[in-house]
């Protein structure tokens, strides 16, 4: 369920200091809400987005990261509800961890 992958998600980055406002919000909001940063280039985007740029001065954690976001854009893909770039990096992730990158 894409809800408890986000949790599992904001988790990760409250324990390294690397939280979001937005995610909050979605998280605490409606379906609606939730949906619309599922969707949103703050996680998928390019360059500051959670794909992107979050944890990396950790690597144990960003992998751990990469896993979440896997799992999480699988999900969203399943429903048929994702950003543009939702696919590109699940599997340039997929790709990365079969060639031991991250």
């Amino acid at each position: 369920m894409p809800r408890d992958t986000l949790q599992e998600i904001a988790t990760l980055l409250e324990l390294h200091n690397a939280s979001s406002n937005d995610l909050a919000i979605a998280l605490l909001g409606d379906n609606e809400k939730m949906w619309r940063y599922l969707v949103s280039n703050e996680l998928w985007g390019g360059a500051g987005s959670v794909a992107d740029q979050a944890l990396l001065d950790s690597p144990d954690a960003r992998r751990q990261l990469d896993g979440l976001l896997i799992r999480l854009g699988r999900e969203q893909m399943d429903l048929g509800r994702v950003n543009v770039r939702t696919e590109m990096w699940v599997t340039a992730f997929e790709k990365w961890r079969a060639e031991g990158i991250r």
